[in-house]
């Protein structure tokens, strides 16, 4: 924590408004302030990092959270994306990945840098062969990565100028040629076909 507290320092458009050690001290430093983003060490003592995302979701579904874990497994990956953050680097990422990740997240993307995607891409998220051969259309890869950005089915309807009710048949047939069980299984696709 401190080497990254050491990277923000030198940024004078950031500010570090908390710090805390363990998840417990976060969930209380929530209680009086209001970041743009969190920065959550996966492995924090106490409440790990998973279960602080989780309880930042119960109250706050809004604010960015990006991950950083010495954890290179699809697994640990998995759940901290279906538990909420919108970003996840490894720790040996250096400076350069971590102020990419902050840029990106603050502003409104999701940050997966190729050192993760390889891992997820090598694993459960591995394409198999029935999902070789899939085609989207231009406005369904569209859709796709503004729903992986978070935008609600009005958002996107507004942003492509159509109506909702064209988007929801989109995201059904999306979901289906992808065989994604709800949205975060849209947004995973498109982290391993590279359209964010």
């Amino acid at each position: 924590m401190e080497g990254i507290t050491a990277i923000l320092n030198q940024e004078e458009h950031l500010e570090i408004i908390g710090i805390a050690y363990n998840g417990i001290q976060a969930l209380n430093i929530l209680k009086e302030q209001t970041p743009d983003l969190i920065i959550t060490d996966i492995e924090m003592p106490g409440l790990n990092g998973i279960s602080f995302v989780k309880a930042v979701r119960s109250f706050d579904t809004t604010i960015k959270i990006l991950a950083i874990s010495s954890h290179q497994s699809s697994a640990t990956i998995h759940q901290s994306i279906k538990a909420g953050v919108n970003g996840y680097i490894l720790k040996n990422s250096g400076k350069v990945t971590l102020l990419k990740a902050i840029a990106e997240i603050c502003s409104g993307h999701r940050f997966f840098p190729q050192s993760v995607q390889a891992i997820l891409n090598n694993s459960i998220f591995k394409k198999d062969n029935s999902n070789q051969n899939i085609i989207l259309s231009n406005r369904e890869k569209e859709i796709l990565k503004l729903i992986a950005r978070e935008y609600s089915t009005q958002e996107i309807a507004d942003t492509l100028c159509v109506s909702k009710n064209t988007i929801e048949t989109h995201r059904k047939n999306l979901m289906r040629k992808t065989e994604a069980k709800n949205m975060i299984g849209l947004v995973k696709y498109a982290i391993k076909t590279d359209l964010i």
